[in-house]
């Protein structure tokens, strides 16, 4: 039997090797591999690492030359990221446990086919994953009291998982107090039409709840003044997709191969045995829809895509949502996106695009902070730089950066040497001082990532 040490060599290597694979596997015979499960030997001195892919036959033994060929690297990497003295033998077995079941691809397939076939089924998660999910579903169906909470500052992920999941609880008949650090508690403009805002309790009217859940943070940090209230619930689960997760949880849901959270909690919420309403699914889809980036990041993968066609099988009104989301600005987020653009400039060594927002700027046009969300992705279209910078300054004066990434450069890692965190393509961060010293922050934290 393997113990927890294993185990959790185990997870951090699959983790680990999910990443690697996607990000720096460049041979084109590697299809699009899952990894579902890692089993180290006892002496940590060989791991079996077991994967999908989409694909015949003959496309699994071109995946399994390349990862093969890809072996001595990621060995190298595994040892040196997983911290391990002695990195082990890894060893490809092709897992077609899946294939017995219901390929990812036939789901895709089904989606374009029959929109509204019944019986459409989820794609299939890790085993692994899986027993977290089973492992929080005990420990919720049993509280009375729930507690959850999405970072400071949510955006669409943390709101679409925050409120489909309070929903989906509130559904099956247990008291259930959905927040997050924020004064007040209000959903942002761009996201007023989200079902379930009734629910939302204020800050300070949050008490420690006997179950707590974290949904879309990649550290307890990230709650902000709930962070307290919720270590003092007698369970607190962590719901999760970001690579920095530093599993602070009890139980950690963290699948770092899915492209958002709302992934994760749609999983959650199904086997729950909670009906998927179109409320639910609508909350849910514009998790998916926003930390995507409308389905355009690296994250996409063909499971991301098939979540989406479960969810508009129930019901998301995708034109009156992408409406909504992406042409319903006001006239003065063009004002904004002006003042951004004219400041923007092209720094060099090293090369990223940078541009600035100050709180004088918000109250001349008469914006929030929510407002100014999507402004970098304007931004980030650039075809000259692969790093964009939106430093945009806080009421109380500090300035919360932004980071994208079109791929050569982790800026999830960039953020974290500024006390932040994220994606590898997409992260954020927050400096004190001038905005002369915070550039500096940021030209410095580029310049180690080189």
């Amino acid at each position: 039997m393997a113990t927890r040490r294993t185990q959790r060599v185990g997870e951090s290597i699959r983790e680990v090797l999910g990443e690697l694979i996607q990000r720096n596997v460049k041979d084109p015979r590697v299809g699009f591999v899952t990894i579902t499960a890692v089993r180290p030997t006892p002496d940590l001195s060989k791991a079996h690492i077991y994967y999908t892919v989409l694909g015949d036959e003959r496309e699994h033994m071109a995946t399994q030359a390349g990862l093969e060929s890809a072996t001595p690297f990621l060995r190298k990497e595994v040892g040196r990221l997983v911290r391990l003295k002695q990195a082990p033998e890894l060893e490809f077995h092709l897992d077609d446990a899946p294939e017995k079941g219901q390929h990812v691809d036939s789901i895709i397939q089904e989606i374009h086919r029959t929109p509204s076939a019944p019986g459409f089924q989820l794609p299939p998660i890790a085993p692994d994953i899986e027993n977290h999910l089973i492992r929080a579903l005990e420990t919720i169906e049993g509280a009375s009291s729930i507690g959850i909470a999405c970072h400071v500052a949510p955006d669409g992920d943390a709101l679409g998982s925050l409120l489909a999941l309070a929903l989906a609880l509130h559904q099956k008949g247990l008291h259930v107090t959905p927040t997050w650090d924020g004064d007040p508690v209000e959903l942002p403009t761009t996201y007023d039409f989200l079902p379930g805002a009734d629910l939302l309790v204020g800050t300070n009217d949050f008490r420690p709840p006997e179950v707590a859940i974290a949904v879309d943070c990649a550290t307890a940090e990230r709650l902000g003044r709930l962070q307290d209230r919720m270590k003092k619930a007698k369970a607190l689960v962590n719901v999760d997709h970001h690579v920095s997760n530093t599993k602070f949880g009890a139980i950690n849901v963290v699948d770092t191969s899915a492209a958002s959270s709302a992934e994760i909690v749609l999983q959650l919420i199904s086997k729950m045995g909670a009906e998927i309403t179109p409320e639910i699914a609508t909350n849910l889809y514009v998790g998916l829809v926003t930390d995507t980036g409308s389905f355009r990041y690296a994250s996409v993968l063909p499971k991301t895509h098939a979540a989406a066609g479960f969810l508009i099988q129930r019901g998301v009104d995708v034109a009156d949502v992408s409406q909504r989301l992406f042409e319903s600005y006001r006239f003065t987020y063009l004002q904004l996106l002006g003042r951004v653009l004219d400041r923007a400039t092209l720094e060099k060594e090293p090369t990223f695009v940078l541009s600035h927002l100050t709180k004088a700027d918000r109250a001349d046009i008469g914006v929030s902070m929510d407002d100014t969300d999507d402004v970098i992705d304007t931004l980030r279209a650039v075809r000259d730089v692969d790093v964009t910078v939106l430093l945009k300054e806080r009421d109380d004066g500090k300035w919360k950066g932004s980071f994208r990434s079109k791929g050569a450069t982790n800026v999830g890692a960039v953020a974290q040497q500024l006390g932040g965190g994220g994606h590898d393509l997409a992260a954020g961060f927050e400096v004190d001082g001038p905005l002369e010293s915070a550039v500096e922050s940021v030209r410095a934290a580029l310049s180690k990532a080189r």
